[in-house]
């Protein structure tokens, strides 16, 4: 499949909202005004740090050392910030910037959902497979759709992470790869019309 010329995906309104979705910032058509229901405020410099805790093992505190040890599960609800590090520029600003927000569900089933702090318009509600790797890392695989402003399916989007909680199992980073695809390719698979990569920082939220 060719690659999709940006500028005039842009110029058609074919990316109105599309970019946005997984969070793609501003996007703007060729005369300047904002697309429609699209991104979020490009805030300079906006990478995210959220404490990452490693363990430092106590040789003599035996009990300590075996906790330090145990991967803490990824499942439950979080806060998760996405940080663009390579993106095309047009249409977005220069990296890093902050790619998108959203509460993101891990469950024990191997499956993911997530909602992104974006208009429903543009379609900011997506669903993913996961498994565990080694020590407390996770790999997974999370699909949605883009919406055009009649509400027709205008693209489907992929985004791959591996992601590792930290042992006090409060937060997770990790790097996350989104990709553009044609709506008529519902499984997400070649090559993408647009990619942006990044990293990502969650913070869990609990009942208490």
């Amino acid at each position: 499949m060719n690659r999709v010329n940006i500028f005039q995906a842009l110029r058609s309104g074919r990316f109105c909202a599309l970019v946005a979705l997984a969070g793609l910032g501003l996007l703007f058509t060729a005369s300047g005004a904002k697309a429609a229901g699209c991104g979020l405020p490009y805030k300079p410099g906006a990478a995210l740090s959220i404490p990452f805790v490693s363990p430092h093992g106590n040789p003599l505190n035996l009990q300590e050392d075996e906790e330090s040890n145990k991967h803490t599960s990824i499942v439950g609800l979080w806060h998760v910030i996405y940080t663009a590090t390579s993106a095309p520029t047009p249409p977005f600003p220069p990296t890093p910037f902050q790619f998108v927000e959203s509460y993101k569900t891990w469950h024990e089933d191997g499956t993911e959902f997530e909602n992104a702090f974006l208009p429903p318009a543009g379609g900011n509600i997506c669903f993913g497979v996961w498994k565990e790797l080694s020590h407390g890392s996770v790999k997974l695989h999370h699909i949605g759709l883009m919406f055009a402003t009649d509400g027709a399916i205008s693209n489907v989007f992929t985004v791959d992470e591996t992601d590792t909680v930290a042992h006090n199992g409060k937060t997770y980073k990790g790097n996350f790869d989104f990709k553009v695809f044609d709506a008529t390719n519902v499984f997400g698979t070649g090559t993408p019309l647009l990619e942006v990569t990044g990293t990502t920082a969650g913070t869990r939220i609990t009942v208490d």
